[in-house]
């Protein structure tokens, strides 16, 4: 072989060996999207998030209230970040089986599992004192259609979302809805604004009183307002844990979202 044929073969390898390795990374594939589309989905996907939370401590209550049977009742519930815990009484284990059963075959509740069941005698009668837990279920809408931008479904999610809100609106709106529910109020705190990485956030605690069914029906109307809510924590305890008719003191912390 001659040195020049050598060299021309040695020349070739090494334009072979760097046109395989310069070939196109993974972070730089065609397959990859540009910043700024992904930035607009992850958009989508934190308002669609958003907007599946909003009915969860509606439904969790609603679904904790109407399983009922006759002569149980609760006295006390803590919902915290799709997890909810019960108490309340039952005039005999069959009744509170028969409650456990219903629970179960609820679709917005999850894991639903019986912690204890203690009998406890109150006014010469026995009944049992019981507590539980489940997760609530998260419900998101159906997809938006392939053939939709990212853009579009941005702009009608954020229709949801206001502008702005200042203290006095928010007070005003909660209050007009606890009295269209036939709730008192009797605390209302503000919290300060919270800019986040898509959205802007107003926190507020407030506390009400009355009947079970009147904090089902605020929940519910909390989640259908046009200005998007959460509730992020809820709580009630009755008056008293004796009467199935008693009125509960209740606290909520909630969120409003808004454009940023």
């Amino acid at each position: 072989m001659s040195r020049v044929t050598a060299f021309l073969m040695g020349l070739g390898a090494c334009l072979l060996l760097a046109a395989c390795n310069s070939g196109p990374s993974s972070s730089g594939s065609s397959s990859s999207r540009p910043d700024g589309a992904a930035a607009l989905e992850r958009r989508v996907e934190h308002i669609e998030g958003l907007l599946a939370r909003r009915v969860m401590a509606a439904a969790a209550l609603e679904e904790l209230m109407s399983a009922l049977p006759d002569r149980v009742w609760l006295t006390d519930i803590v919902y915290d970040s799709g997890k909810v815990q019960a108490k309340g009484s039952a005039l005999s284990n069959t009744l509170l089986a028969d409650y456990i059963s219903r629970l179960g075959e609820s679709p917005s509740l999850a894991n639903v599992a019986l912690r204890s069941s203690a009998a406890k005698l109150v006014r010469g009668r026995e009944r049992q004192e019981f507590a539980l837990e489940a997760t609530v279920r998260e419900t998101r809408s159906a997809p938006a259609a392939a053939d939709i931008p990212p853009a579009a479904q941005l702009k009608d999610l954020e229709k949801a979302l206001p502008a702005r809100q200042d203290s006095a609106e928010i007070l005003r709106e909660l209050q007009r809805l606890a009295l269209d529910s036939g709730l008192r109020m009797t605390k209302f705190t503000p919290g300060a604004e919270v800019a986040g990485e898509f959205t802007r956030e107003r926190p507020v605690t407030i506390e009400v009183s009355g009947e079970p069914t009147e904090l089902s029906r605020y929940l519910k109307g909390l989640a259908n307002l046009a200005s998007l809510w959460v509730v992020d924590k809820f709580s009630f305890k009755a008056v008293s844990g004796e009467d199935p008719r008693s009125h509960v003191r209740a606290s909520i912390t909630a969120k409003t979202y808004l454009v940023r």
